[in-house]
Formats: C-alpha cells, structure tokens, sequence
C-alpha cells in the first residue's frame, strides 16, 4: 500500500501568503567544459530571474502561473520524493551467500535540482538523467517558457 502524501506539519503547510513561495532548478553541468550553470528562479512577489553563468535577466511572473506550477508540483507528488534521487543503489551477492549493497555516488555527472520554498517550508529534490521522468518534464517545460519570457522581454 502506498503511503499519503503528507500535508501540515512534517510536509508542505496547508496555508501560506503567495509571496513567500519560490521555486527554483538549478542545473549543475557537471565537468563539461565551458559548460554554465544556469538557474531559474520563480518567485510568488511576481517576479522571475534567469541566471546563465554571470549573466542575469529577471522578467515579470505572474502569481496565478505561480500557483499553476506549484499544483503541477503537487500533481507529481514532489514533495514525496527523496531529496537525491543522483545515487544510485544495487544489490550483490557475496561469496558467503549473503547480499550486500552498494551505492554508485557519481558527484561530477551533471545533475538538476529543483526547491520550491513556502513560507519555512522547503522542498528540494535533486535529479539526473532524466528521472524522474515526470519532474524532468516540468523542468524542460519551466526553462522553455523562461527562455520564451526573456526573449520577449529583451529590447529589439
């Protein structure tokens, strides 16, 4: 049986002011080189900033998309997810016929971490490769329309 999505006190609170969300994914390149980190930052006081190595550009967001985002969150049960989803785990079966496991830690692979803050509440998953592919999703789908947001924001 799977386990309830916990709300209140040991997980997301139950009410809290707009303004004191943020979401933010950062993407960690690993050790490509000449690879930048990039991140994008959502805030609930209507504001957005997308940050590409040094540079920075912040544009408008609207607290509505906001609460959009944080119910796309919710409808992929984030905030049930362990915080490092990089190691991986696996089973061998040792030479006196007892099972051990192992973990592969691979600190340098390019990863993405995503945090969503209510008030003194906060959340943050950290992911590569892709999965969870639900959460990697809505990851590609938030850059896009940042990119989409800064591009008409520039001046022509």
């Amino acid at each position: 049986m799977a386990a309830e999505a916990t709300l209140g006190p040991k997980g997301p609170p139950l009410h809290y002011p707009v303004d004191s969300v943020s979401v933010s994914v950062r993407h960690s390149p690993g050790p490509a080189l000449g690879a930048q980190t990039r991140e994008l930052v959502l805030t609930g006081a209507g504001s957005a900033k997308l940050t590409r190595g040094d540079a920075a550009v912040s544009f408008d967001y609207a607290a509505a998309d906001l609460v959009g985002v944080l119910n796309r969150f919710y409808a992929l049960n984030f905030f049930d997810l362990p915080a490092d989803l990089v190691r991986r785990y696996s089973v061998f079966l040792k030479d006196d016929g007892s099972v051990g496991t192992s973990q592969l830690r691979l600190l340098d692979r390019a990863s993405t971490e995503v945090c969503v803050r209510m008030a003194s509440y906060e959340k943050c998953v950290r992911y590569a490769d892709d999965e969870p592919a639900a959460l990697a999703a809505l990851v590609r789908q938030l850059d896009a329309e940042a990119d989409q947001r800064v591009l008409a924001a520039t001046p022509k």
